[in-house]
């Protein structure tokens, strides 16, 4: 059985370390597998798989997708995809979508007295598609909050005031996607979002699998979702959702699944075994 950690950001998206770094990290927690699933993109796969090379650690090809369900956002993990030139139209989409989000949400601080700027929140996302967490670092660095989930509660969160709505494509339009490019794909961090008609309509849409482990879930909620998969043939995984914050330590390493070793989930996934994988990890700490 492998140790699995399928739900990880890099700076390819809002996290805050490499993906170079997070191989690091996850050779130190001896995580057998892991997944980059940044936010929109796929950039972060390949480095983390040149540094995993030569050690015992799989990388997942992996993407956080953002989708619409009954017009409220909703984010999907595709993993193991054959094809990524398949959904390379749509990253790209969405990576537009981002930025115009972006300027009308910092518009929205504007009018509100906030002195905050595209080129600074292009300073903190570089060639990563921009998400809230570059604004909120921003806002962060300049004194207007403490921390970002002050910044989300009160600016940026889905119900507070400088919240912008993306016209997201129709998860069932995204899952046929993920599809068509030989992939899963599996509802991120349900929690206490949706109810089992939901689940089932999204199930009926092609879904193939739950996220039942993640950093917010309780344990009613890991036994409920990984009730549903067993009794429904669904694919269950789980992931710290790591970005580096200093609360993500504690669910690194320790926040996981376990994958037997011909888990779909590792098809494609980049794998070479070497005889001294510390010789790997003490090259990459220096």
């Amino acid at each position: 059985m492998l140790k699995a950690d399928l739900h990880i950001h890099t700076t390819a998206s809002d996290g805050k370390l490499t993906p170079s770094q997070v191989v690091v990290q996850a050779l130190q927690t001896d995580l057998d597998v892991i997944a980059i699933t940044d936010h929109d993109t796929i950039a972060g796969v390949e480095e983390a798989r040149a540094a995993a090379k030569g050690t015992q650690l799989r990388v997942v090809e992996g993407v956080e997708i953002s989708t619409l369900f009954q017009n409220r956002e909703c984010h999907l993990l595709a993993y193991a995809f054959r094809d990524a030139d398949l959904l390379a139209h749509l990253l790209r989409d969405q990576k537009k979508k981002r930025v115009q989000r972006a300027r009308c949400i910092i518009g929205k601080l504007n009018g509100m007295g906030f002195d905050i700027t595209y080129d600074e929140v292009l300073g903190e996302s570089g060639r990563a598609p921009i998400g809230r967490p570059h604004i909120a670092r921003v806002m962060i660095r300049k004194g207007y909050a403490a921390d970002t989930q002050e910044v989300f509660f009160r600016y940026l969160g889905n119900d507070s005031s400088a919240y912008y709505k993306i016209d997201y494509p129709e998860v069932t339009d995204v899952i046929d996607c993920v599809h068509k490019a030989g992939g899963i794909a599996i509802l991120a961090h349900p929690g206490s979002s949706y109810n089992f008609i939901e689940i089932k309509q999204l199930k009926d849409a092609g879904l193939d699998g739950l996220e039942c482990f993640h950093s917010s879930h309780n344990a009613v909620h890991r036994r409920r979702y990984l009730t549903y998969c067993q009794s429904h043939d669904m694919v269950a995984t789980g992931g710290s959702d790591f970005h580096g914050t200093v609360q993500d330590y504690y669910h690194f390493g320790g926040l996981h699944i376990t994958l037997e070793p011909d888990s779909p989930l590792l098809e494609n996934s980049g794998n070479s075994l070497c005889d001294k994988p510390e010789t790997q990890l003490q090259t990459l700490c220096k």
